[in-house]
């Protein structure tokens, strides 16, 4: 799933004239169309014609709806098959805006809670003239920001990222400890670990046995964190989602659905906060 970008969030046009803007920009533009909701919302999309076989729609990580189809076929094919998947396009669109608008009432100011293993921590600003950079200490029930501020604007990008440097060094500490943990359980092993800003994947295992790790498992509880280790480590055995990988997070994890299904609630508050 892929994010639609701001500047169409909440659009709304006369439903006159969004047709006839798509008829125009169809003659002029013939790998560009407009679909239409019955509210009167519209989501732009473009056809791109490429060497795959078969026709595909997904919506990119910059937010743009892309119809792919094979290079023999015409554009009005690329838009007839857009209007027969809208129902499908009008669906998670609609999802991506709401949770664009969520991520856009969301900023890094003074009071504003922000997950650690899975508990939330508000934020607190320090004044520090003596030094030119951002410091960001945990104390326990709240983050404590220290640094420069000028009281304007241009203060919350740098308060964003001294909490993601933070995050990024917790999330190594962390990570390195629960993977050595589990390889020695698991009697696996594994050859080097990195922390990565990864926008669909929690993690991810080599065939050689170097595992990436997304620095946003430090957000999440620590079982959760958990069932992710435990499943790039079980490609150490198993490179693949078989009947026999899934039998290996079993017998360490038994309540491994469970974790699954709890992780992807965590999804959506993740990235409406913590995109960069």
């Amino acid at each position: 799933m892929r994010y639609v970008p701001k500047e169409n969030a909440g659009l709304k046009h006369d439903r006159k004239e969004c047709e006839n803007k798509m008829k125009t920009e169809k003659q002029a533009l013939p790998d560009q169309g407009i679909l239409i909701c019955e509210d009167g919302d519209f989501f732009p999309y473009r056809i791109v014609k490429s060497a795959r076989r078969t026709m595909a729609v997904s919506v990119t990580r910059a937010g743009e709806i892309v119809v792919r189809i094979p290079e023999g076929l015409s554009w009005k094919t690329g838009h007839e098959f857009a209007q027969r998947n809208q129902e499908w396009i009008f669906a998670h669109a609609s999802r991506i805006r709401e949770d664009l608008e969520k991520r856009e009432q969301f900023h890094w100011t003074e009071g504003a809670e922000l997950l650690f293993h899975g508990t939330l921590k508000k934020l607190h600003f320090e004044q520090d003239y003596e030094t030119e950079r951002f410091r960001v200490c945990d104390t326990g029930d709240k983050f404590l920001v220290s640094g420069p501020f000028s009281g304007r604007d241009d203060d919350e990008p740098l308060v964003k990222a001294a909490m993601e440097s933070w995050y990024r060094k917790q999330a190594r500490r962390f990570l390195e400890e629960r993977t050595a943990w589990w390889a020695d359980q698991m009697g696996v092993s594994y050859l080097r670990i990195a922390i990565r800003d990864q926008a669909t994947r929690w993690g991810s295992c080599s065939v050689r046995g170097n595992i990436n790790y997304n620095w946003k498992l430090v957000l999440l509880p620590v079982e959760l964190t958990d069932y992710v280790v435990v499943h790039e480590l079980a490609h150490r055995t198993e490179m693949n989602h078989s009947k026999d990988f899934w039998k290996i997070v079993e017998r360490e994890l038994p309540d491994y659905r469970q974790r699954r299904r709890r992780l992807k609630g965590y999804e959506s508050e993740i990235n409406q906060k913590y995109q960069y």
